[in-house]
């Protein structure tokens, strides 16, 4: 089949759906994209967007609004990291595999990537237990590449040992769903290889922060800490919030009202999340699926001050509410202040991206420092 070309067609009927099954894209974009033509829907589910925009001709400015917000996800590096507890006292460089076979590891997989280009592991800025590679890949995938302004897109796994919490943490920075999964199946064939040399236990799990980790009161105090400060980070507003009505529990009256209509998901702006009708009464927070978090924080650190939008959190679970959703972290819209305008913008980006990890990383120990204690502490009468 020829391969179109993304500035001369727009897509409709089948290849159009392939195109907004992208989970770059959510149920909130494609409805606003209705609302722009005059369509009102309560839901943002699939079964409802998907045939109102099937059943017609997108217009040639509605194709940019969804090429837009697809480049807007696959430009910028997204984080997730996997923690794994470590046995071993030497150098993480020295146990390190210098080089793992990424393309075998591809063609033992149902993957239809093309590597083409990897590097060995080395060390960060001469630290021997903090090491990276980074590969390439080309999407070659018709009916998910197709329509995209390119279709080369980049990705790291850093290696970090951290000796007080005797954890390696495996970190995948991508761009794009592709380059998500390559550095998925990398994680996880480095995770088996420790464990055959016996840096960790046979047993041990790598650590994934997924969407069922918490209860809903425990995923909003979560998400609220997040909006907290730190050393580099001052939290300013949120921007967006991703929220829904809990559909297995039995909604409180007021809250009923907001969320009439059989609501799945809400798209929030607001100017302080903390005054938040949902979030700012505890009480709510049994009865709302908190998803997602898109705010703006300022930053300050030696090499460069400014201020950023940070997105975390669970991205696409109204889509399917999918409870093995895997916590993500983008940082985006770096602006710098005017004395340190000759800074290097993507550098900076990526060191925010990697502190803003950091941070939910502690924040997220503590969680289970919390929950553990409590497990361990006798009731009292």
């Amino acid at each position: 089949m020829e391969k179109l070309e993304v500035n001369k067609h727009i897509p409709f009927g089948l290849t159009l759906q392939d195109v907004l099954k992208h989970p770059a894209l959510s149920g909130t974009n494609l409805k606003s994209l209705l609302k722009s033509r005059g369509v009102y829907i309560e839901s943002t589910q699939d079964n409802e967007t998907f045939p109102l925009l099937g059943s017609t001709i997108l217009c040639p400015t509605e194709f940019e609004f969804i090429k837009e917000k697809l480049k807007s996800k696959e430009d910028t590096q997204k984080i997730t990291s996997r923690p794994l507890e470590w046995h071993n006292k030497e150098d993480l460089i020295k146990v390190v595999p210098d080089k793992i076979d990424l393309k075998k590891i591809l063609e033992g997989s149902n993957t239809r990537h093309k590597l083409i280009m990897q590097t060995n592991f080395a060390a960060i800025d001469g630290n021997p237990n903090r090491v990276k590679m980074e590969f390439k890949c080309q999407a070659n995938n018709y009916n998910s590449s197709w329509y995209r302004n390119k279709n080369e897109f980049t990705g790291e796994i850093i290696l970090e040992k951290v000796e007080k919490d005797n954890k390696v943490y495996m970190k995948m920075i991508y761009t794009s769903d592709e380059t998500l999964q390559i550095a998925d199946l990398a994680v996880k064939h480095l995770a088996e290889e420790f464990k055959a040399k016996k840096y960790t236990k046979p047993e041990t799990v790598v650590e994934r922060i997924l969407y069922s980790n918490f209860n809903n009161e425990e995923r909003v105090k979560f998400f609220l800490d997040l909006t907290g400060s730190t050393d580099v980070f001052s939290f300013q507003r949120a921007t967006d919030i991703d929220i829904g009505p809990d559909k297995t529990l039995e909604l409180p009256v007021e809250m009923r009202k907001f969320m009439s209509g059989n609501v799945n998901e809400l798209k929030i702006n607001g100017e302080s999340l903390h005054e938040n009708y949902f979030l700012k009464d505890q009480a709510n927070h049994k009865y709302i699926e908190l998803a997602a978090i898109e705010a703006i924080y300022n930053f300050s650190y030696h090499a460069a001050e400014g201020n950023c939008i940070v997105r975390f959190g669970f991205n696409g679970y109204f889509k399917r509410r999918m409870s093995s959703i895997e916590f993500s972290i983008d940082v985006s819209n770096v602006n710098l202040d005017s004395g340190f305008a000759t800074a290097n913008k993507e550098k900076v980006r990526l060191f925010l991206l990697q502190e803003f990890e950091q941070f939910k990383t502690d924040n997220y120990n503590y969680f289970k420092h919390k929950n553990l204690s409590k497990e361990f502490t006798p009731a009292t009468e």
